[in-house]
């Protein structure tokens, strides 16, 4: 029986020689996306597999069972999703970080990974990454706390001008009195 090495190798070598899948009239039409589609038509050659036409995945492309779905390493990739996944994580994982993960969940996680010294694969360098969300992060904070402090300027003026609009409103009494004196000067334009 080979050995663990030797079977990353191998798969190495398989994946060297094996071709891209693409689906059958995908150069001639714009329409078509990349993705592998089986041919189904009955006049296809490539669902005939006629030579010269694009191959077609099949079993011969797989990798060996033991090292199917393992890293170029020979790891076991883990999806991290939150800290307590760390808990499940041992030297023979290596971890990719999930793309819904925040900022600060993120640096928590990655301070850990570099404590625990694990590998990531979707990381090249831990501790650059940290200092750069680190830095955005608080870039961010920033930028909220002067959001809110120009919100709470906006409110202060709006009530200083609302105060000033109730002052500047008549009470109901001299409503009156500005009234009963436009009657009295038209009752005395008539005379």
């Amino acid at each position: 029986m080979k050995t663990f090495a030797e079977l990353l190798k191998i798969r190495n070598e398989l994946k060297e020689h094996k071709p891209e899948f693409i689906r059958q009239e995908y150069p001639a039409r714009k329409n078509l996306k990349k993705t592998w589609r089986k041919p189904k038509g009955i006049h296809s050659k490539m669902r005939e597999k006629k030579l010269g036409k694009r191959k077609q995945p099949s079993v011969g492309y797989k990798s060996p069972r033991l090292v199917r779905g393992l890293s170029r390493e020979g790891l076991i990739p883990i999806l991290m999703q939150s800290i307590n996944d760390l808990n499940k994580v041992t030297k023979n994982h290596i971890i990719i970080l999930s793309r819904m993960l925040g900022n600060r969940k993120r640096i928590e996680i990655l301070k850990k990974i570099k404590e625990k010294n694990l590998k990531v694969q979707n990381v090249k360098n831990v501790e650059e990454k940290i200092r750069a969300l680190t830095e955005a992060f608080e870039k961010r904070v920033k930028e909220k706390k002067e959001r809110l402090k120009e919100h709470e300027k906006k409110k202060e003026e709006k009530k200083v001008k609302d105060e000033k609009k109730v002052e500047k409103e008549e009470t109901e009494e001299e409503k009156k009195k500005r009234a009963q004196e436009e009657k009295r000067k038209v009752l005395e334009g008539k005379q």
